[in-house]
């Protein structure tokens, strides 16, 4: 680690404490810190800010929960940078550390004595134009709640679904367990790479589909008030009847740091 880039839930006390902490044992060690902006002035060291977007390091860092991971995520502009994430949130299926574990997760970091866990994401296109990479999913719904979304759904060019409900859900292995898994759809290990297809509230039965990688998922909207296409709960964006979406497996995985698995542990104990 020459280069680090923090980031936090600025909500909990928890994690601004912790990653004053991390800062300060960073800048001991003598690593090129960086802070992201709204973190740099509420630690009062302005002089570190940046914004996520134009950050250049090779490791970012996550203090807070599954929401602060997602957000932190969607905003950097390539998946160079390893993802450490730290648990000072509540359910944390995200993070890979646990809040008492910073500081050896730091040192491993800089010794080089960790491992690294690849999280495919989804890339989606809407009318040809390129959304985010989602690490948890693209839900194409209605922005006005309990409203009719209808489309087709096809796998290349086979028709695959004629849905009728609330929307679809279209998830990673890593958002199996997210909004996809309320709606029904299954846990699907975070090591595979598969697209899953959770649809939300159909009115007929409609079973969750799990496609290979190199699949590509269009989807047509036929009917729909407001229809949006919300990225990992974070991003919405505009659709319209008549709109297009496409997604497929994206080619810039995340590469997030880890101490030991963690995710079964999480899966059994936690619910």
């Amino acid at each position: 680690m020459r280069s680090a880039v923090i980031t936090a839930n600025l909500a909990k006390g928890k994690a601004i404490r912790l990653a004053s902490e991390v800062l300060a044992f960073l800048e001991r060690a003598g690593v090129d810190v960086a802070l992201e902006d709204c973190l740099a002035r509420e630690l009062r060291r302005p002089e570190l800010g940046v914004r996520l977007e134009e950050a250049r390091a090779d490791f970012l860092i996550v203090i807070g929960g599954d929401g602060t991971v997602l957000r932190a995520c969607l905003r950097l502009s390539d998946n160079r940078p390893l993802v450490l994430a730290v648990n000072a949130g509540g359910r944390g299926f995200l993070t890979t550390v646990e809040a008492d574990e910073a500081i050896r997760a730091l040192e491993a970091c800089l010794s080089g004595s960790y491992s690294v866990e690849e999280r495919m994401r989804v890339s989606a296109y809407v009318d040809g134009e390129r959304l985010p990479d989602a690490l948890n999913e693209v839900c194409l719904t209605c922005r006005v709640p309990a409203k009719l979304f209808r489309a087709r759904v096809y796998k290349g060019g086979q028709l695959i679904m004629a849905l009728e409900g609330d929307g679809l859900i279209i998830a990673t292995p890593t958002g199996s367990t997210a909004y996809s898994l309320s709606c029904g759809g299954p846990v699907v290990d975070p090591g595979l790479r598969c697209l899953l297809l959770t649809p939300i509230c159909p009115i007929r039965p409609r079973w969750p589909l799990v496609l290979p990688p190199d699949a590509e998922v269009r989807v047509e909207v036929l009917r729909a008030r407001e229809p949006v296409a919300v990225v990992d709960g974070q991003v919405v964006f505009d659709l319209a009847v008549g709109s297009v979406v496409r997604a497929r497996a994206s080619d810039q995985p995340l590469r997030f740091v880890v101490l030991e698995p963690r995710f079964y542990e999480k899966l059994a104990g936690r619910w």
